[in-house]
Formats: structure tokens, C-alpha cells, sequence
């Protein structure tokens, strides 16, 4: 079990700090690519070194589940940050179709009338091949655009 969420090292929005046992390291962002928790392999290869020289008790495989717990606690964070669609787009351009159509509903039970969610539902029914189900979710976006205006997306 994960020790609970730290945000920033001592107020620098910098770092994230990851606990190992009774240990806290505040891990850098910039060893991750951009605003993902995809490691940088060069950054964090140094910053492997650098925990070594730090905490010379640490074994290669105490640092690997540290470098693990920061990819964990950044992905965490970031998907606290995004809303369900963001979530489900990125759900969607990964594949994972299946997700971001159950993250998709959930958000429309709250949402029932966000156009953006419509849409991408309607994206995602295209790619899976489920044409009415598209049709179906892009003509509920269009129509809850034009009543709301609240959507974010540009017409493509």
C-alpha cells in the first residue's frame, strides 16, 4: 500500500515527493517527458545516480520501486488535474476504448448535456465500427452545443 500523496517539496511546485518506507524523496518533475509519467531516460538515469550517492543503502532494486512510485504519483496526480474528458481522450488515443467509453458515461450521468463528451463518444463509436451509435452521440453533441454553447472543441 501507497503512503499518501505529497504535492511539491516544501512548496516548490518543482518536485513531487514520493515516500519509501519512512523515507521521502522529492523526486524532480523534470525527469519526466512534458506533463506525462513517462520518464526521461537520460534525467532519470541521473537521477538514479543521484539517490545511489544519496541513500547508499538503498539497493538498484529499493531505487527501480522508487523510480516506479514516482511514475505512480505523477500519473495520479495528472489524473486528478484532467477532467473525465481529457481522461477519456487519452484513454482513447491509447487504445483503450472500453475505458474511456465507461469514463465517458459516468461523467454524462453528472453532465448529461456537455457537448464535448458527446463528441468523443461519438469519435470513439467511429473507430469501434458502431456508426449509429456515433451518429447517435454526434447529433446529442451538436444539439446540446447549440443550446448551450459551452463547448471547447473546434469544429473539424
Amino acid at each position: 500500500m501507497h503512503e499518501r500523496i505529497e504535492v511539491g517539496s516544501r512548496g516548490n511546485p518543482n518536485f513531487i515527493e514520493v515516500r519509501h518506507g519512512k523515507l521521502l524523496i522529492a523526486v524532480p518533475c523534470s525527469i519526466f517527458k512534458g506533463r506525462t509519467s513517462t520518464l526521461r531516460p537520460r534525467e532519470a538515469d541521473e537521477f538514479k545516480k543521484l539517490l545511489s550517492a544519496r541513500y547508499p543503502w538503498l539497493s538498484a532494486n529499493a531505487i527501480e520501486v522508487v523510480m516506479e512510485e514516482a511514475q505512480e504519483t505523477m500519473e495520479s496526480l495528472l489524473s486528478m488535474e484532467r477532467g473525465a474528458v481529457e481522461r477519456a481522450e487519452m484513454l482513447a488515443s491509447e487504445g483503450r476504448h472500453a475505458e474511456a467509453l465507461a469514463t465517458l458515461e459516468q461523467h454524462l450521468v453528472q453532465r448529461p448535456k456537455d457537448p464535448d463528451a458527446w463528441y468523443l463518444m461519438g469519435e470513439i463509436y467511429f473507430k469501434l465500427g458502431r456508426k449509429d451509435d456515433g451518429y447517435r452521440a454526434f447529433a446529442l453533441a451538436k444539439g446540446h452545443s447549440s443550446n448551450s454553447g459551452e463547448s471547447r472543441r473546434k469544429e473539424r
